[in-house]
């Protein structure tokens, strides 16, 4: 479909997205104790990777949700970091910005 005069008016308000969920209480708080690591290279300098879960994508028209979000879907798949870390934000022509946070989530082996 194409476009000419503008996106379509959304069905709810964008501040619907600010609302967190225990999910991403719960991802917060693993990632600020140090539990997940996130990295933005393809490996973490030590430690070997064991398995990998694939990649994972989370977004939202809030930072924070789509930030913590990828996190959450890391913890739901036992995944312990994110590697290949990236983000990116398109924006809309009403003024909105929509956030993109991806990576891929692994399993590390245990340090010896």
């Amino acid at each position: 479909m194409a476009l000419i005069f503008g996106s379509p008016k959304k069905q709810g308000s964008f501040r619907e997205d600010v609302k967190t969920d225990h999910r991403l209480t719960l991802a917060k708080d693993m990632y600020m104790a140090g539990k997940i690591k996130i990295v933005t290279t393809e490996t973490i300098p030590g430690r070997e990777i064991q398995s990998a879960f694939g990649l994972i994508v989370c977004r939202s028209y809030v930072f924070d949700n789509a930030f913590h979000g990828l996190m959450a879907q890391a913890v739901d798949v036992n995944a312990d970091a994110i590697i290949g870390y990236r983000e990116s934000v398109a924006f809309h022509p009403e003024g909105d910005k929509y956030y993109s946070c991806y990576g891929t989530a692994v399993r590390m082996k245990k340090p010896k």
